[in-house]
């Protein structure tokens, strides 16, 4: 576990800014890779919340409350992220457990939204195709095509006609792959 996130809440109990400790959870928050790092993160935002009561007059912690509540959101969303997208399975879990420990409500629309999300996806632990992302066999088909036009160019031969084939299949390979993993959950 990272120390600066197993000693964050010591820390904060001995008094500090709370714009420091704010920042200092948000850029712990990129660097968490475990869910007790994560939970630890989620429990020190809550006691902010909490402190920003006193730290702030009525106005402005009125103000600051619809904030504080999309950025909490924010982090959950983080945690559930995986290559760059929010796995929907993941969000549910992360939101289960945080309904589990009273920081969500059960009836709270981001919560809904994650069942509803997990549901309509379908539980992904069957999906056996390999990841494909957009663009993957796109690289490799002009990967492919621009060898293709250094070496053909050697010899004197106008190569140029090759990237449209390039482009079309790396296209019809990234389609394929999709297609692979839509029949798969379909099943």
């Amino acid at each position: 576990m990272i120390l600066e996130i197993s000693n964050l809440k010591q820390r904060m109990s001995e008094g500090g800014n709370w714009q420091s400790f704010h920042d200092e959870i948000t850029a712990l928050h990129t660097k968490a890779t475990t869910e007790e790092e994560y939970v630890i993160l989620l429990e020190a935002h809550a006691i902010l919340v909490e402190l920003s009561k006193s730290c702030f007059d009525d106005a402005t912690y009125r103000r600051l409350l619809p904030i504080i509540a999309s950025e909490y959101l924010l982090l959950l969303n983080k945690e559930a992220t995986q290559n760059g997208l929010v796995n929907s399975n993941l969000l549910e879990r992360i939101t289960r457990r945080e309904v589990e420990t009273g920081r969500l409500d059960p009836n709270d629309e981001f919560r809904k939204l994650a069942v509803a999300g997990e549901d309509m996806i379908g539980k992904t632990s069957g999906v056996t195709a390999h990841k494909c992302k957009h663009g993957d066999w796109f690289f490799y088909g002009m990967s492919f095509a621009t060898i293709l036009v250094y070496g053909l160019e050697m010899i004197s031969w106008s190569p140029l006609w090759l990237i449209v084939i390039g482009l079309v299949a790396g296209w019809k390979i990234n389609e394929r792959e999709r297609s692979k993993i839509k029949n798969l959950r379909a099943h």
